[in-house]
């Protein structure tokens, strides 16, 4: 649904919240804040997806519309206005409560998914335009919470979702079904990257595989090329061989004809992954070229930060850092990591920052300071919380960190302590 097709209020909940920087988690805890209340993971999972559904105006947010105006600091007046309740509406409303209360208090919105479901197939139609539209939508609201909200929370919501769009895929003709199959590659892809996050990496190559068959089957050079990239960028932070991580890169890079967009990530790959293999002069080249696409990238891209998206400034010098670390360069490598750094003073405490921290670690052990460049990685990974610890990505940056150790020095105390607590919060 386009921003003219929605209510004036259902927008403005989106900008609000998009104004605090608020995930939709965020926002629910926020809600039962304002009421006083302290929810479990399931309540704000599932009030979650409520908000999305408010957000895209399918729904009223009657039941929490006092605790948005509290959060909001306004009127319940001022952001929902004074219109007036239809009466079919809230005879449909009522209907549907009462079918839903067949449902256990426990576990309302698994169980009403077979109700959901029959609901759709009962209302099967030709996919038109308006729906690619919706998921298009959906699409990008996980491109801002996958790598940002915790992994383990999405993935049931994602996987939901990817079933009901493969449902509605075969009704589609037209433009209408090459942009759902678009926004299929889409999801295909932020599941990969989500199950990468949890440390799936079977999972995660199967999922990459249809993320590529998807994009191919659009026929947009652009898209096949991006998710090929973002596979290879993956492949960094698993026990894919580096050389195979190379071959991904060319790949897409070949595949992407030009577009700076489709590339981008496959240039990064590349750099790192050349740098990891001590073949520095050709990392530090792959860099001269990343830096010359970055400069073709579309502005929506580079200055689309928060979102697997876009591709912004810090980006670039999270692979700077990384090459430079590599490398034991150890001026440039922290420049590069102060200047990301410096993009997080917002957040922190963000994966992003932590995989820098990594960094940073590594570039001590590689300048032969190993017992403190453990000492920093031990530190920031005991100030995280569980679930970004043991994050596949944070994980990954910490173990290219540790293996730039000699081998003579891979029996330090030091470096067994990081690899054991590495293994305690992880599957690695």
């Amino acid at each position: 649904m386009s921003d003219v097709e929605r209510p004036e209020w259902a927008i403005r909940l989106q900008a609000e919240r998009e104004a605090r920087g608020w995930f939709k988690p965020d926002m629910a805890r926020a809600l039962y804040k304002a009421r006083d209340l302290r929810p479990n993971q399931t309540q704000v999972k599932s009030l979650a997806r409520q908000i999305r559904k408010y957000e895209h105006g399918d729904h009223h947010p009657r039941d929490w519309a006092a605790e948005y105006a509290t959060v909001f600091e306004t009127s319940k007046e001022d952001l929902f206005g004074r219109a007036d309740d239809d009466d079919n509406e809230d005879m449909n409303r009522r209907t549907l409560l009462g079918l839903m209360a067949t449902a256990t208090a426990s576990s309302l919105a698994s169980d009403a998914e077979p109700l959901r479901d029959a609901f759709e197939t009962a209302l099967a139609a030709d996919a038109s335009d308006r729906d690619a539209d919706t998921w298009e939508r959906v699409a990008y609201e996980y491109a801002r919470e996958v790598g940002f909200s915790p992994a383990a929370v999405i993935q049931p919501e994602l996987a939901a979702d990817f079933a009901e769009l493969t449902r509605l895929i075969p009704s589609g003709q037209g433009t209408a079904r090459t942009r759902l199959i678009h926004v299929a590659a889409q999801l295909a892809a932020l599941m990969a990257i989500n199950l990468t996050s949890l440390g799936e990496r079977p999972a995660a190559r199967r999922w990459w595989r249809t993320a590529a068959r998807a994009a191919d089957q659009t026929g947009d050079h652009t898209a096949a090329a991006f998710v090929r990239g973002h596979a290879a960028i993956s492949g960094l932070y698993t026990q894919t061989p580096r050389l195979s991580v190379i071959e991904a890169a060319e790949e897409a890079i070949g595949v992407g004809q030009g577009s700076p967009t489709g590339v981008i990530s496959a240039h990064a790959a590349k750099a790192q992954a050349l740098a990891e293999l001590n073949r520095h002069d050709e990392a530090e080249d792959a860099i001269k070229d990343l830096r010359g696409v970055f400069e073709r990238l579309p502005d929506t891209v580079r200055t689309l930060r928060g979102s697997q998206w876009g591709w912004s400034e810090g980006r670039l010098h999270f692979v700077t850092s990384l090459v430079h670390t590599c490398a034991g360069n150890v001026e440039p490598a922290m420049a590069a990591q102060d200047a990301a750094l410096a993009l997080c003073r917002g957040n922190p405490k963000s994966l992003f920052a932590g995989q820098i921290e990594m960094h940073r670690a590594g570039v001590m052990i590689r300048a032969g300071d190993i017992d403190e460049g453990t000492r920093h990685m031990t530190r920031i990974l005991e100030s995280m919380p569980a679930e970004q610890r043991g994050d596949g990505y944070l994980q990954g940056s910490a173990l290219t960190s540790l293996q730039l150790v000699t081998p003579t020095q891979a029996g330090r105390p030091s470096i067994r302590q990081a690899h054991e607590l590495l293994a305690s919060t992880g599957d690695r």
